[in-house]
């Protein structure tokens, strides 16, 4: 099987590849920075499939404004749970739209 090269810089959404750590349970492992400008560990699987694409401490953006799940959710009168359930099967808008109604 062919080595797969990952350059320094390189962007899987909003993570930006900064050093490749070494293989971790036979897994190479990668730190990135997000965009928000944490730092995170993560493995070359989950860049290239889209599993991860952020930091996950940084929120999701809607209307301009990147806000966690749980301040989405108070602000909009959900439930967490109620939230997170929806975010995996429709995106922010509609999640957060159907509190509404």
């Amino acid at each position: 099987m062919q080595r797969i090269e990952v350059a320094t810089g390189e962007k899987y959404g909003d993570l930006t590849v900064v050093r490749e750590t070494g293989k971790v349970t036979g897994k190479r492992n990668f730190i990135c920075r997000c965009a928000c400008g944490n730092q995170v560990a993560v493995r070359l699987g989950h860049l290239r499939s889209g599993h991860s694409t952020t930091c996950g401490n940084c929120g999701i953006e809607h209307d301009g404004q990147r806000k966690t799940v749980s301040e989405w959710a108070s602000l909009y009168g959900l439930k967490e749970s109620t939230l997170r359930a929806r975010l995996k099967v429709m995106g922010i808008s509609e999640a957060l739209r159907r509190g509404y109604t």
